[in-house]
């Protein structure tokens, strides 16, 4: 991905002086000559600024508020590798980060929401690709954690334009799971306001969205929302539309997603049998399968291409793979970059469930460990 300047001017320029660098070309092997990589991450958060907020939160705590804009600038290690968001081991006890080894927050700063859309017009005007990458995080993740996670997806996606992410206030500990889900839900009425600026006021070609978990929740929500202002005639608002390890009961999935295809131009879900976080969340919800798993539940249909990943390696408890591995990062970059259908790309394998296709992805080439 080129890494481009943003073009915040006057004020917000002098305020981000040192955080935004032009990094010039992407050959890989040029990259370890740098002492960071830097990426801009627009974000639209609800999440209450709070000055007590442990260390990498930028500001932003764990309680809810108005909707709200802004531009962070993350950098990566010179020494980054796809696949991978590194991170101290210690990470959830509030480790700070050590720029030279691990994905780092350099700053995020609030704009009110007119300055926010005009700027944000203006750096698409710049990009390669007038396209608007959306990530809306999961459970468990503070405001640091998810502007990281988008600048390491968006960098190893080669994302030409621009990175966003959708901050809804996740408590950021294992033990608020039941927490987080009352915020998703609250949150998602702001997740559909943001998906309403984006497709009418940034001039965007083109608006991909990734969910990651919980965060597909907030997400279906969200679309049913909008749909309720569209003709069946209408054309698609986004293109691509990538849910990753959803967290949501199989068949209400199964059904939002025959329910919104008129809004979206293709469906992905990548699924796993290595998740032991929906293992636990199936057995929370009564023993109902959800959408990110595999076996005799896994959504199969028509729409939709599944993708099941559980040979692609990943984090220690399986849920994070989308990001944290090689291969899974290699194929989303093909569906995003070059409009590649599953058949179309070449780590992927036809498979049958219940005689419906879906598809495998091999197992890592020696290139991707």
């Amino acid at each position: 991905m080129k890494h481009r300047s943003t073009l915040l001017s006057g004020l917000i320029l002098a305020m981000l002086t040192g955080c935004v660098a032009d990094s010039g070309d992407s050959d890989p092997a040029d990259r370890g000559t740098r002492t960071e990589i830097p990426v801009t991450v627009w974000y639209a958060t609800d999440r209450a600024r709070d000055d007590a907020a442990s260390y990498g939160e930028a500001g932003y705590g764990a309680g809810r508020a108005d909707i709200a804009f802004g531009v962070a600038e993350a950098r990566l290690p010179p020494a980054h590798v796809t696949g991978r968001m590194e991170e101290p081991a210690l990470a959830s006890a509030g480790l700070p980060a050590d720029r030279r080894w691990h994905v780092y927050l350099e700053s995020a700063l609030p704009l009110p929401r007119d300055t926010f859309t005009g700027e944000l017009r203006a750096a698409l005007e710049e990009s390669d690709r007038k396209e608007i990458l959306l990530y809306i995080h999961g459970f468990n993740t503070g405001f640091g954690r998810s502007v990281r996670r988008a600048a390491q997806i968006g960098h190893d996606l080669d994302h030409d334009g621009i990175a966003m992410v959708f901050a809804w206030p996740s408590a950021g500990t294992i033990s608020s799971y039941l927490a987080d889900l009352n915020n998703a839900d609250w949150a998602a009425p702001h997740l559909a306001e943001t998906l309403r600026l984006l497709t009418r006021d940034s001039g965007a070609e083109r608006i991909d969205l990734i969910a990651h978990s919980m965060g597909s929740r907030l997400l279906i929500q969200a679309l049913d929302e909008l749909s309720r202002d569209r003709l069946a005639t209408d054309p698609p608002l986004f293109g691509e539309v990538i849910f990753a390890a959803p967290d949501v009961d199989s068949a209400i999935f199964a059904a939002a997603v025959a329910r919104l295809r008129p809004l979206v131009g293709r469906f992905t879900l990548y699924v796993s049998s290595n998740d032991i976080a929906l293992a636990a969340s199936r057995r929370l919800a009564g023993d109902h399968p959800r959408a990110g798993e595999t076996g005799p539940g896994m959504v199969v249909i028509a729409d939709l291409d599944t993708v099941d990943a559980s040979a692609a390696g990943g984090d220690m408890f399986g849920h994070e793979y989308f990001g944290e591995s090689a291969p899974v990062m290699n194929d989303i970059r093909l569906l995003l970059r070059d409009g590649a259908g599953a058949g179309e790309r070449p780590r992927l394998e036809r498979d049958f469930h219940l005689g419906r296709s879906y598809w495998r992805l091999l197992p890592p080439t020696a290139q991707e460990f």
